[in-house]
């Protein structure tokens, strides 16, 4: 399991260590993407992100919800979780998102089961933190999931990235390059 409170690299060295990609859905090199990310990859394939002008970066450090509406924005900051082993965090909130978009009964409780086998299940090598509670309230919903089935889950990893780490990804070099005029 990782998290952005684990492991820590200097983000110079990180980023040396792996390639730059292009698509904003991307895990770790060293991992196997998890099937819900090859899905979301290959809806998003065609979608470039735009870079912001400066000014609409700055806006970023103040409105962390932006930033994740943003696909430049995603891929600078799946990019940092990468150095901070902390991807799958929002790996999975932007599955969820994606999954409460689904309107066909048995899409949705396909997408479900991978959510669940990727990042919640604690056999999975992408498992995300949650805690007894937030992963009993996930478990029970699986028998009959609708659009609200990973709504408590997505709310806690949301907290958890927007307090540990958000703040440090707008003190990161990538961020303050990205906010220069």
């Amino acid at each position: 399991m990782g998290g952005c409170s684990s492991q820590v690299v200097p983000e110079e060295v990180a980023v040396q260590q792996q390639p730059r990609k292009q698509n904003w859905l991307v895990c770790c090199r060293h991992r196997k993407q998890s099937s819900t990310t090859k899905l979301l990859c290959s809806k998003d394939k065609d979608n470039e992100a735009v870079k912001p002008t400066p000014e609409e970066a700055k806006t970023w450090e103040t409105d962390f919800s932006a930033l994740l509406h943003n696909k430049y924005g995603i891929n600078i900051f799946q990019e940092f979780l990468r150095t901070q082993y902390g991807d799958e965090n929002l790996n999975f909130w932007i599955a969820v998102e994606e999954y409460r978009n689904i309107s066909d009964v048995n899409t949705r409780n396909e997408m479900a089961r991978m959510i669940y086998e990727d990042y919640v299940s604690t056999l999975s090598p992408t498992e995300i933190s949650l805690d007894a509670k937030i992963r009993a309230a996930v478990d029970k919903q699986m028998s009959s999931p609708d659009e609200n089935t990973f709504r408590p889950a997505q709310q806690h990893i949301y907290n958890l990235m927007y307090r540990d780490c958000f703040p440090r990804f707008v003190k990161s070099k990538t961020y303050q390059q990205l906010t220069e005029s």
